[in-house]
Order: C-alpha cells, then sequence, then structure tokens
C-alpha cells in the first residue's frame, strides 16, 4: 500500500472583498500517495490553483481566509501552521511549479542565485556547495552551458529554458510533493512534450508526488495517474485515469472530453463546447453548480446538491443521474474523443 503524502479534507476558501464573498473553494477533499500523479482539471476560475495556492499558504490573507477543512502533510496536521512554519516546509518538502516563470521568477537575480537561495536556506552548507549543486540541477533539468547559464538572467532565456529553471528550483531540496500549476500553458507544442518528459523523468529520480492543475486534457493522459475534475469550487469526480477517460460519469466531465478538439483526421464536424457559463462564485446556486448548463438537469438539481456516490476502484461523482430514482440517459459513446489524447501513452499504462 503506497504511502499517503498529503490529505485535504472539506476544504472552504473564501475571499472577502467590497463587492462580497468570493466562495473560491467549497468543501474539496483529496489526497495523493507516494509517487502518483494527481491531475486536478476544468475550466479557469473553478478554484483549481487558489486550492492548491491554499494548501502552501501562498494566497493573501486578508483577503482570503480558509474558513474551514483539514490540511494533513505526511500525517502531520498543518492546517493552521503559521507563516513562518509554513515557510520551512516549502522547497524542501512542498514546491510549487508557476504558470508563467517569467513573472515567477526574480528578473534582477542571476538563475544561479536563484536555485542556490533555496539550497541555503534549508541545508547548512558553504555558498560554493550550494553552487555546485546548483550547477547539477541545471544539468539535470538538460539546460546547455550550465556554468555559464548559472551567471546569466531570466530575460536571457527563452520560455521553454526558464520553465526547465523553475523545475531546478523546486525540485532542487528534493521536497515529496510537486504543485505544477499550467507548467506548459505558455510553451509551444514541441516545448510542452520536453518539459512533460522532464517532469515525468525527475518525478521518478526524485520520487516525488505530483499535482498537476490544468485545463488540458493531452497534458493529462500523459502524466497522470488519477484525475479530479473540479468545478465551481468543487470536486465533482475523481477516480483513476483510466475511469474518468473510459467511463466518466458527471454530464460535465463528458463536456470536457467532447470539447477536445480532433488531431490528425479531417473531421467536418462542429467543434463541441459547454454552452453556458460557470456560476457567479458570489453567489452559488442552491442545486448543483452545473444545473444551468446541463442538458439532463432534473427539476431536484436545481433544489439539492447532489451528494457523493462511490463505485468501484474508488470512482466517485456528486450527480443526481448516479440516483437509483433517475432516468436513464442515452447511451452514447461518452469517450468518443479520447482517442485523440493518446491515452495508450497515458502515464498510468505502464
Amino acid at each position: 500500500m503506497s504511502k499517503r503524502i498529503l490529505e485535504v479534507k472539506n476544504m472552504h476558501f473564501s475571499f472577502y472583498t467590497y463587492a462580497g464573498e468570493v466562495h473560491a473553494v467549497n468543501g474539496v477533499s483529496f489526497h495523493v500517495d507516494q509517487g502518483e500523479t494527481l491531475a486536478i482539471v476544468g475550466e479557469s476560475g473553478c478554484g483549481k490553483s487558489v486550492t492548491v495556492q491554499s494548501i502552501m499558504k501562498l494566497t493573501p490573507t486578508p483577503p482570503g481566509k480558509l474558513k474551514q477543512g483539514k490540511i494533513e502533510y505526511m500525517g502531520e496536521d498543518i492546517t493552521h501552521y503559521t507563516q513562518k512554519e509554513i515557510s520551512s516546509m516549502r522547497g524542501k518538502e512542498m514546491s510549487m511549479i508557476f504558470q508563467d516563470p517569467m513573472t515567477s521568477l526574480n528578473p534582477t537575480m542571476r538563475i544561479g542565485h536563484q536555485i542556490a537561495e533555496g539550497i541555503l536556506s534549508h541545508e547548512n552548507i558553504s555558498k560554493e556547495k550550494a553552487k555546485q549543486k546548483a550547477i547539477e540541477m541545471l544539468i539535470k533539468v538538460g539546460l546547455p552551458n550550465p556554468e555559464k547559464n548559472f551567471m546569466s538572467y531570466p530575460h536571457q532565456f527563452s520560455g521553454g529554458m526558464r520553465q526547465r529553471v523553475m523545475i531546478a528550483i523546486a525540485l532542487v531540496c528534493n521536497p515529496k510533493i510537486l504543485f505544477a500549476d499550467e507548467p506548459t500553458t505558455a510553451l509551444d507544442v514541441t516545448v510542452q512534450a520536453q518539459i512533460l518528459e522532464l517532469m515525468n523523468t525527475l518525478k521518478r529520480e526524485f520520487k516525488a508526488s505530483v499535482v498537476l492543475i490544468t485545463h488540458d486534457l493531452g497534458v493529462v493522459a500523459k502524466t497522470a495517474q488519477r484525475i479530479a475534475v473540479m468545478y465551481a469550487g468543487k470536486i465533482i469526480e475523481t477516480g483513476t485515469a483510466r475511469d474518468v477517460f473510459y467511463d466518466p460519469k458527471h454530464p460535465y466531465t463528458w463536456g470536457l472530453l467532447d470539447s477536445v478538439p480532433s488531431t490528425g483526421v479531417q473531421s467536418t464536424k462542429t467543434l463541441l463546447s459547454i454552452e453556458g457559463s460557470p456560476p457567479d462564485l458570489f453567489d452559488l446556486p442552491k442545486g448543483c453548480s452545473f444545473a444551468a448548463r446541463c442538458k439532463y438537469c432534473m427539476n431536484i438539481c436545481r433544489e439539492m446538491p447532489p451528494e457523493e456516490t462511490v463505485m468501484a476502484n474508488g470512482h466517485k461523482a456528486s450527480c443526481w443521474l448516479l440516483d437509483c430514482r433517475a432516468p436513464s440517459v442515452p447511451s452514447q459513446k461518452r469517450v468518443s474523443r479520447v482517442s485523440k489524447l493518446n491515452v495508450k501513452e497515458a502515464a498510468y499504462v505502464e
């Protein structure tokens, strides 16, 4: 049985503004085991980044506030850790790769000094040894001329090279869990593939667990063992990558899969999309948050939030269609587009 690295239980996180309370995260629960990759997927604004940033206490408080919930790291409750206590864990126990390396890297500091800074903060070694360790990390992430690039500035690097530097900073102290927030969004397709392969290689080498935040199901298919689908601040479906891709249970997950464009085959079919917009996080509906956009919506969907249904292999979904009293939906092929994601190459297929 794999060792449980991180467990989040019933997390509620809000932002208090002049316009009112923004319910960013509403009862999120998930866990990450040793050596696995959990992908959290969903549309922009569904609460993915806020969830992981609140775990590392990177969200400003105020206006943000953790209202409810529990965060356990290696079996220890870190929910109410102070900034000083959580700072001692950042980089050493848990790290993050941010979405935009250009705004995350310090433009006034040399690349090597930014990598060595984390080493000196967590390890009692000399500056010379920290420099050597930073150079070794630059080699591992595939940057050429590491001694020269150690003295370079972020603006001298391409987007892919800067992302490699971010990975080096995140992994240099060998953390047990790595949060990757849209790590390939700003990169072209070729560089995306290189960065994903690098992350998978270093994950195995450092034996780290990964929480991958993305809306790109192609990225998920190549990296994740488990998937959590998030909508309006809630996780509405979770399961192994095979279950979520081949046997999705929630209409929102069906919509995400159907929205993937075709590749390699000419098609005259119109690209499908999920009609409507996500709900206002200032004023969430009392029933299912997806009800207004769901073509299978029933009266109860607008009145009561659905309970979570547990199926085989830990596959879970929150939808009234899974209730035994609900009418059956058309037995159409929900995963007609899954082949376009190269699922055969997915990380869960060993």
